[in-house]
């Protein structure tokens, strides 16, 4: 029996230390996507007319084309519990920035956060 306890806690040892390996190395891969991504706000108008303030984290190397990727795309509203499709997409700023358009000012200070 000891001798079975040693083989078992040995396998147990190499899955240990295998699955310690795969959680550092998960983890450095973790850090890294972290520093190549942008906390980003884009002040949108839906399809139907209401604006409204969109928030993402995308690459950073994606961020002056996101505005024009997002037009078209659903997105989720506070509005209804259906995804709403975005008509345009008036600015895009970094999320610690101030939106240059009044307007977009204005829709980003009555949003709730």
């Amino acid at each position: 029996m000891t001798i079975l306890f040693k083989i078992f806690s040995k396998g147990y040892t190499a899955i240990t230390l295998l699955s310690l390996t795969f959680i550092l190395s998960s983890g450095a891969t973790f850090a890294k996507d972290v520093q190549n991504t942008a906390k980003i706000k884009c002040h949108v108008e839906l399809v139907g007319g209401k604006d409204m303030i969109h928030f993402g984290v995308i690459k950073k190397d994606r961020m002056f084309k996101y505005g024009q990727w997002l037009v078209g795309k659903k997105i989720a509203t506070g509005f209804t519990k259906q995804k709403q499709s975005v008509y345009k997409v008036i600015e895009c700023v970094k999320l610690a920035d101030t939106f240059t358009n009044s307007t977009s000012q204005k829709v980003d200070d009555n949003t709730a956060r």
